[in-house]
C-alpha cells in the first residue's frame, strides 16, 4: 500500500517539477557571434555566457596548411568572477546591445563579421559590427576573442598530447607569448590539458615547465580576484 502510494506522488510531482521548469525564465545571458570564411584559427564561433558565469564555447575551426580538422568543436567552461562582472557590466552600460556600434567606414579593413547579443526575460537586444570605434564593444571583442584563441590552443594541445608530444613544446612556447602579452584570456577553461602536460613525468621537461607557468597565470589571475583593494 506504501509503495503505490509513494508511486502516485511521484507521478503526480514529477508534472509539476516539469511545467515549473519549463515556466521558469532562462538566465539572462550576453553571446558574442564570430563570422568569416577567411578568419584563423576559426571561420565562425560562438561563446554565450550566463549571468551565473557559466559558458559555452562552439565554433568551425579554419582547416590549416595541412588541410586540418575542421570538424565542429564545442566546450562548455566557466567565466571568472572579474570577467563575468564585466561582461553584464558592459551589456548593460551599452543598454543591452539595442543599438549601432559599427563605425560604417568604408577603409576600415574586413575583420569578420561580429554580433553581440543580450537576452534575458524582459530584455533583448542585438548589434553587428566589423569595427566599432566604441570602446566598451572594443573590450568586449577583445575578451571573447582572447577566449576563442585560448579555446584553440586547448584544442591543439589536447590532439598533440595524443599524437604529437614532440611538437607539444613549440605550441606551449606560442601560448606562453600569448600570455605575456595580454592576447589570451580565460586560461582557466584549458585548465585540465596543462596539469594532464605538467604532471607527465614521460613529458619533456621543458614541456611541463611552460605548462606549470601557465598554471601559475591561472592560480595568480584567481588569488588576485579574490583580494580585496587596499585603502
Amino acid at each position: 500500500m506504501r509503495l503505490c502510494l509513494a508511486l502516485a506522488t511521484i507521478l503526480l510531482v514529477l508534472p509539476l517539477a516539469a511545467q515549473q521548469a519549463a515556466e521558469s525564465p532562462a538566465q539572462p545571458s550576453v553571446t558574442f557571434n564570430f563570422e568569416w570564411s577567411e578568419g584563423i584559427p576559426w571561420q565562425t564561433y560562438s561563446i554565450t555566457v550566463q549571468a551565473d558565469g557559466k559558458a559555452h564555447f562552439q565554433g568551425t575551426p579554419a582547416p590549416d596548411q595541412q588541410g586540418g580538422d575542421t570538424d565542429p568543436f564545442e566546450q562548455d567552461f566557466t567565466l571568472s568572477e572579474a570577467n563575468r562582472q564585466m561582461v553584464f557590466d558592459l551589456a548593460k552600460k551599452l543598454n543591452y546591445f539595442s543599438g549601432d556600434y559599427d563605425s560604417h567606414l568604408k577603409k576600415i579593413a574586413l575583420t569578420g563579421r561580429k554580433t553581440l547579443e543580450y537576452k534575458s526575460a524582459q530584455t533583448q537586444g542585438t548589434t553587428t559590427y566589423n569595427y566599432s570605434p566604441n570602446n566598451d564593444v572594443q573590450q568586449l571583442t577583445r575578451l571573447f576573442q582572447g577566449i576563442a584563441t585560448t579555446v584553440d590552443y586547448g584544442r591543439k594541445l589536447a590532439f598533440q598530447y595524443r599524437f604529437d608530444k614532440l611538437g607539444m613544446n613549440q605550441r606551449l612556447k606560442e601560448l606562453v607569448g600569448l600570455q605575456a602579452d595580454h592576447n589570451v584570456e580565460e586560461l582557466g577553461a584549458i585548465e585540465p590539458i596543462l596539469l594532464k602536460i605538467a604532471n607527465d613525468p614521460n613529458l619533456m621537461h621543458i614541456s611541463r615547465q611552460s605548462a606549470q607557468q601557465l598554471l601559475k597565470a591561472i592560480n595568480g589571475s584567481a588569488i588576485a580576484a579574490q583580494t580585496p583593494a587596499q585603502p
